[in-house]
């Protein structure tokens, strides 16, 4: 009888150990549990700063006439491999610098390198950080803020160049090993490849950017879909219970005339709108009276990995001061490639795809609107399209560019020569890059425009890339 009872003890204590263990998964693996997460699109289990901080977009400098650009490096590793030798340079005891001039520095890309551009500035002691580097070197002090960094590859003594844009800091170190890096720039070289021209050496436009005047390939055709359904309740409330930890039975449920629904708990709310947009609000549990970006990086890391997961392909887009209530923290904005191309938003439905209020370990304010790939294979027209290069782009749409720089610089036509305006409009040009646009007019299988994205001064142009015609305006 005794056995019988020890037996029976020990049976409801692994089913409660069972029922104990099912919960905590549920709680930190949504992506295995919640069906509309796919595994395969989340980045990683733990999306870490490491993770955050890298750059949108790489300047391939094969030798003084062959250069290309890539958005996504994944089928290369070339951010990879370069991370343990740029940490390595970090925290180097034995290192040598210089400063370079803007005209010397722009003569280093006809020399075999590669150049990593990142979003915007960033701390040069956040991204040793987020490296792994515990003690970075005085580099970080020399150049606290940069938004690019080149890599010589060719023969000589190897040196590394941080850039904020305006002052360049040269670093030389006889022990990096760059050896990795310089066979996968060599592989890619012997590759078919988009050529980049400077457009100062073509034009003789006062720029630093690159264009092309060929495409050797088409962008795919690719259709999306809201990765939120809101027509499955079910879901909606996994996804409610997944942010108040608590059953949905303890969470008031209001559905909106719209069709959006509200969940409130503990004065913390969440709304999924109906057009798959989420916001999440939870207020500051204790006053916050100093920022601290490193502190707020990691804690919005650790928020995206345990909250519906990563997106496949995000990076940190922008970093911006904010201020409620007189407590201090950051908005940081979250943008995503999809198939290696960044996506822009069509319709204002959401400023950007993530949005973080983040106040050192406290998350106020979350917005996420993200669109998901069908991969639907369909027979893609574009192939026999020959696409518009930038270079085709500019010439087709001058007339357009010139008006609205016109009008945002109030630029009086009497007072100025055509072929004045025409170089000071050209070498206003701060970017101009592939991109898909996202119209955001159905739930699913919404086509993605394929398009140039051009970006002078304050305004935003997006231009067909088959027909060359204006699909997007938009003025910051």
């Amino acid at each position: 009888m005794f056995k019988e009872r020890v037996k029976t003890f020990l049976l409801l204590s692994l089913v409660f150990i069972s029922v104990f263990l099912t919960r905590r998964l549920w709680i930190q693996m949504p992506y295995e549990i919640l069906p509309i997460f796919q595994k395969e699109e989340a980045l990683s289990a733990n999306y870490l700063l490491t993770d955050m901080i890298k750059p949108d977009k790489y300047l391939l400098n094969f030798d003084e006439k062959n250069h290309t650009i890539f958005h996504n490096d994944d089928n290369n590793n070339l951010w990879t491999s370069a991370r343990s030798s740029l940490a390595d340079i970090l925290s180097s005891n034995n290192i040598k610098t210089e400063i370079l001039s803007t005209e010397e520095f722009l003569t280093y890309h006809k020399k075999k390198s590669i150049v990593f551009y990142f979003p915007e500035k960033f701390s040069t002691y956040i991204l040793a950080r987020s490296l792994d580097v515990v003690k970075p070197n005085n580099i970080t002090e020399k150049m606290t803020n940069i938004d690019n960094i080149y890599f010589y590859l060719g023969r000589e003594e190897p040196y590394v160049v941080f850039s904020d844009g305006n002052e360049h800091l040269k670093v030389y170190d006889l022990n990096i090993d760059l050896g990795n890096v310089k066979n996968k720039l060599k592989i890619i070289e012997e590759k078919d490849y988009t050529f980049y021209y400077p457009i100062r050496e073509t034009l003789n436009i006062d720029s630093d950017i690159y264009i092309t005047y060929r495409m050797s390939k088409n962008m795919p055709l690719v259709y999306v879909e809201n990765e939120l359904d809101i027509d499955d309740i079910e879901e909606v409330r996994s996804i409610a219970e997944m942010f108040f930890k608590k059953n949905i039975d303890y969470i008031r449920e209001i559905v909106e005339n719209n069709g959006s629904i509200l969940y409130v708990y503990n004065q913390k709310v969440l709304k999924i709108n109906r057009d798959g947009l989420l916001e999440y609000f939870s207020p500051l549990e204790e006053p916050v009276k100093e920022r601290n970006l490193y502190i707020s990086l990691n804690t919005a890391s650790e928020f995206l990995s345990s909250y519906m997961g990563v997106p496949k392909d995000l990076y940190l887009s922008k970093i911006e001061e904010i201020e409620s209530e007189q407590n201090l923290g950051y908005k940081l904005t979250f943008n995503y490639r999809i198939r290696g191309i960044p996506i822009v938003l069509g319709k204002d439905i959401v400023e950007d795809f993530i949005q973080i209020d983040v106040f050192n370990e406290h998350i106020r304010n979350y917005k996420r609107f993200i669109r998901r790939d069908m991969n639907i294979k369909v027979q893609d027209m574009a192939e026999a399209s020959q696409m518009f290069s930038a270079f085709d782009i500019i010439n087709a749409n001058y007339q357009l560019l010139e008006k609205g720089y016109i009008q945002d610089n109030k630029v009086v036509i009497e007072d100025i020569k055509s072929e004045e305006l025409r170089e000071e409009i050209l070498s206003s040009i701060i970017d101009i890059s592939l991109a898909y646009l996202d119209p955001c007019l159905n739930k699913n299988k919404e086509e993605l425009v394929a398009v140039w994205l051009l970006k002078i001064g304050d305004r935003t142009y997006a231009f067909d890339v088959y027909s060359g015609n204006l699909v997007l305006s938009r003025k910051q």
